[in-house]
């Protein structure tokens, strides 16, 4: 998995792009680290450009969400493509952590998450 970081409106973003698997794992929490270190207040994690979610790392997701929690910040999703939204939806990701189908609803209309609209 690449990624790119960028910021708009005060909020932090990281675009994801290709597969994300296990292989990923360090690299994912390192990145954390480094956001956190950085004083981010709320992180969209982007998963658009993402053509494949491993189950295995859906834990990960999981931890993102606790760890920037832990350290006051906020944790949000967005996930268009129906493969990496079913493997979001098959691991209960939506129930915890709010997912978007678009950036414009994660930034602007944090109602329409996926657990409190329809999908």
């Amino acid at each position: 998995m690449y990624c790119e970081q960028r910021k708009k409106n005060g909020t932090t973003i990281l675009d994801c792009f290709g597969r994300f698997d296990e292989g990923d794992t360090n690299q994912f929490i390192q990145r954390l680290e480094q956001l956190q270190n950085q004083g981010i207040q709320h992180l969209i994690l982007n998963l658009s450009p993402l053509y494949y979610l491993d189950p295995k790392v859906v834990n990960l997701l999981f931890f993102g969400q606790q760890f920037l929690q832990a350290h006051s910040g906020t944790f949000s999703l967005v996930s268009p493509l129906s493969s990496v939204r079913n493997e979001l939806v098959r691991g209960k990701i939506p129930n915890t952590i709010p997912t978007f189908d678009n950036m414009y609803d994660a930034m602007h209309r944090p109602h329409c998450a996926y657990q409190e609209c329809s999908i």
